[in-house]
């Protein structure tokens, strides 16, 4: 933007950088969320327990200084890695590091952490019970929803291409940087989440309604996230005239300049890359045609559609559940219409003579079980509770 190269700046992949604003999107919504909830007696208030002043365990050093090594080790030699010519996602599942970088990182870690300990010590240390909302669950939840949702994300892509697959391909497919799937990212988190909402008796249904829109949200901005970074997630070739004067060309058919597969060709582009004239480095290739740029659109739509639910349903929706049935019903129609004009590559099933792909078949679901949800009425007893 500003024409200023910082090479540090290179481990924060443009994918992963929207990543990280969608999941912390979706943490604020659901944050205020559940504030609002426990307001309305939903959810119970949590009653922790803190001992104030007394001296920091010594497993509290162990694990901030093994965290601090990772930093310094692995991150701080990812950014500042002395060589010329470095990609760091190639280095990131490997042993490599700074041995003097984690040093050093774990020297000032300790450092500021005695600095603190010290600081807050009492000379009769006391305990105190605050009462929070259910929001103090957010941190447990965020963790649980990351480790499931991210092995999910990657279990569902390498089940997208089913066939000749090994020990070894799925292993390497698994830890590789690239590859991954929302679905299975939103399967498998929402158990993640549901079951350790089912150990603390957390109402299921109400936290299924303060997950719906949050998620739309975080969809939406993950999006932007493929479409700039151009991660081969477009449309199917597109060289029809714009049907709209004022549309901007690459809102209609987009040649993803710079894309981050760099060349390749094959799968999600079957008619290859050309190389963009006067360009050097490794991003210097763009489509040979243009296609739909539907992370485009999906994001618009995923912001949209967070606003109906945040602005209006959430309030009206009073049958635990319902909610979460719009989002169902939202989520699989716009996933249902972009798919039919998406790039689907290898990634496809068949049964019989019916072609269809993974989202496709996903995205059904969730309207049918939307829908039938929203049909039901609630019993007696939860009108009543409500």
């Amino acid at each position: 933007m500003f024409g200023i190269e910082i090479p540090a700046l290179q481990i924060l992949n443009t994918f992963g950088f929207f990543v990280a604003l969608s999941i912390a999107g979706a943490f604020w919504a659901m944050s205020v969320e559940m504030r609002r909830r426990t307001a309305l007696g939903q959810f119970q208030q949590v009653e922790v327990k803190t001992r104030i002043g007394e001296a920091y365990p010594i497993t509290d050093y162990i694990i901030n200084s093994l965290f601090a090594f990772i930093l310094g080790y692995k991150i701080l030699y990812l950014m500042f890695p002395g060589k010329e010519v470095f990609i760091p996602q190639e280095h990131i599942f490997t042993t490599e590091g700074n041995f003097l970088f984690g040093l050093l990182t774990i020297l000032l870690v300790l450092g500021w952490r005695y600095y603190t300990d010290k600081k807050q010590r009492l000379p009769e240390p006391k305990v105190e019970i605050q009462t929070q909302s259910a929001e103090w669950h957010m941190g447990n939840i965020t963790t649980v929803a990351l480790l499931s949702g991210f092995a999910g994300a990657k279990l569902f892509h390498i089940l997208e291409n089913p066939f000749g697959l090994s020990f070894t391909a799925i292993l390497d497919a698994f830890f590789s940087v690239g590859g991954w799937t929302f679905y299975g990212g939103l399967v498998c988190g929402a158990a993640g989440v549901l079951v350790y909402c089912k150990r603390k008796g957390i109402s299921l249904l109400r936290m299924l309604d303060t997950g719906g829109p949050a998620m739309m949200l975080s969809y939406g901005i993950g999006r932007f996230g493929c479409q700039f970074s151009g991660d081969g997630d477009w449309g199917v070739p597109n060289t029809s005239p714009k049907p709209f004067a004022w549309l901007p060309d690459w809102a209609w058919s987009y040649s993803y300049p710079h894309n981050v597969l760099g060349g390749q060709s094959g799968g999600f582009t079957p008619d290859g890359m050309v190389p963009i004239a006067g360009c050097e480095g490794e991003y210097c290739y763009q489509l040979a045609v243009p296609v739909y740029p539907t992370p485009l659109y999906e994001a618009l739509l995923g912001l949209f559609l967070f606003f109906v639910l945040w602005k209006t349903l959430r309030f009206r929706t009073q049958a635990p559940g319902k909610l979460f049935a719009w989002y169902m019903v939202f989520a699989g129609v716009e996933r249902f219409l972009v798919e039919t004009i998406r790039e689907h590559g290898d990634s496809l099933y068949r049964v019989g003579s019916i072609v269809f792909s993974q989202a496709q078949m996903i995205s059904l679901m969730l309207m049918l079980g939307g829908s039938c949800w929203l049909l039901l009425k609630p019993r007696e007893s939860t009108i009543k509770s409500n």
